[in-house]
């Protein structure tokens, strides 16, 4: 436990984590983002959840990639009566053993800042050893700088103005880290209303045909509804995620929570909106939903 704690920056309580990939990822120009978000939401061919949503995937790659995968996501997530939407991403340059929660004041982005749901991060410290307040997984540095929140939050501004965020980055991807974060997130979401969102890409650098079978097993695992066979399969390199602890982490959730119903919004890979065929990354856009059931209790 003693090891966990070296070198850890907390996060001040007036901390605003500032934007570092707009203008790469995403346009940073405010007017030309919103713009390009809500014509990308509006593209969506998405339906109102029939279900009561607990919790979703995205991909994380630039919009010219993946926008539009991710826009099917939150053109879902608008049709829900949400305040606040918990951020679960992997870290992608650096690694650390335990699960760090960002609990300053706000994310920036060129469209403003997203609040920090500060007493759900803070509640959230308290049910785990594993749970951290960091910069770790949360910095701007030009070499370290994380994107796989930050690229969520447009769509979120867009689709849900007003919504609060709990931002989290997963250190390591152990089965362990998982069920302790799906399991507190599903106690607190017992009591107070919340979405989960995974930030995830899929298949990584395959043949635009060996990639969709691979994608096309994992969304057949995820529509089982069974965290551990999920994760055994990502852990194996069955199939592949990015994200794959995040994305059990949402399931255990979800699960504990009453979760029935996986549905596959949207799946493209860098083929499709790139034109490389020859090494592609996969991206799905999917929900966890409860269908007998309108409460978060």
């Amino acid at each position: 436990m003693a090891d966990r704690h070296k070198k850890i920056e907390p996060v001040a309580a007036d901390a605003v984590r500032r934007a570092t990939v707009a203008g790469k990822f995403y346009p940073d120009h405010p007017q030309l983002l919103r713009q390009h978000v809500q014509e990308m939401l509006a593209q969506a061919a998405v339906k109102p959840a029939s279900a009561q949503l607990l919790a979703a995937i995205a991909p994380h790659a630039g919009y010219r990639y993946s926008g539009n995968v991710a826009a099917h996501t939150y053109a879902r997530l608008r049709h829900q009566h949400v305040d606040t939407v918990i951020f679960i991403a992997p870290s992608h340059w650096e690694r650390f053993p335990f699960i760090s929660i960002f609990t300053g004041q706000s994310f920036r982005t060129p469209l403003g800042d997203l609040p920090v749901a500060t007493t759900i991060a803070e509640q959230l410290l308290h049910k785990h050893d594993y749970f951290m307040s960091a910069w770790h997984g949360h910095r701007t540095e030009e070499s370290r700088g994380e994107h796989a929140i930050e690229v969520q939050l447009p769509f979120l501004q867009v689709a849900l103005p007003d919504c609060a965020i709990v931002p989290i980055v997963m250190g390591e991807q152990s089965w362990e880290l998982c069920e302790a974060l799906g399991l507190a997130l599903a106690e607190m979401a017992a009591k107070t209303p919340f979405v989960m969102v995974a930030s995830s890409d899929l298949s990584h650098y395959h043949e635009y045909h060996e990639a969709r079978r691979i994608d096309a097993y994992f969304m057949q695992l995820l529509q089982t509804l069974d965290p551990p066979q999920v994760f055994e399969a990502l852990h194996a390199r069955v199939c592949e995620a990015c994200g794959a602890g995040p994305i059990v982490a949402a399931m255990i959730a979800a699960r504990e929570l009453g979760a029935d119903d996986a549905e596959i919004l949207c799946y493209q890979n860098s083929g499709d909106t790139g034109g490389d065929y020859e090494a592609v990354v996969g991206y799905v856009s999917a929900t966890l939903e409860r269908m007998n059931g309108t409460g978060n209790s």
